[in-house]
């Protein structure tokens, strides 16, 4: 899927705030941390299950099926602390870049859809804390959970 709507478009936004506002940036807070989010699945209407970039072979099985249940759709690199946080500490200090912005989100914005069974053995929703930056798999791989590229 294209993300470069999104980028614009979260770039026109953390722009736009004054960041020095802590009301503001305080009653913004949910909706700053969903506006990626909801942006992407508005543009998956049909199901967020079948705009993922990686699929356990279980959950690609029901995918493939149109049965979405006991499916756990997730980022697999979490994007607040590796995207949002970033971006918005550099518009907050007015450096932020859409190049840089651009490149946070093709390097860490990775859907994986697996179970719940999965989801159960996953250690935690954080990146190992030996992680390299590099490897998206690391917490898949450290659980034993095999993903599958999406080729759709």
């Amino acid at each position: 899927m294209d993300l470069e709507p999104i980028i614009k478009s979260y770039y026109k936004l953390l722009q736009s705030l004054d960041w020095s506002d802590e009301v503001l940036i305080r009653g913004l807070r949910e909706g700053l941390n969903k506006f990626p989010s909801n942006a992407f699945l508005r543009m998956n209407p049909e199901s967020k299950y079948l705009c993922g970039d990686y699929y356990s072979p279980s959950a690609l099985e029901k995918v493939q099926s149109r049965n979405f249940s006991g499916l756990i759709f997730e980022h697999m690199v979490p994007k607040a602390k590796y995207i949002q946080k970033p971006c918005e500490q550099a518009a907050r200090e007015g450096s932020l870049d859409i190049n840089e912005m651009r490149e946070l989100f093709q390097k860490y914005w990775k859907i994986a859809v697996i179970t719940v069974e999965e989801n159960s053995r996953l250690k935690g929703h954080a990146m190992p804390k030996d992680w390299d930056f590099e490897n998206i798999f690391s917490r898949y791989q450290e659980s034993g959970i095999e993903l599958v590229k999406n080729i759709s």
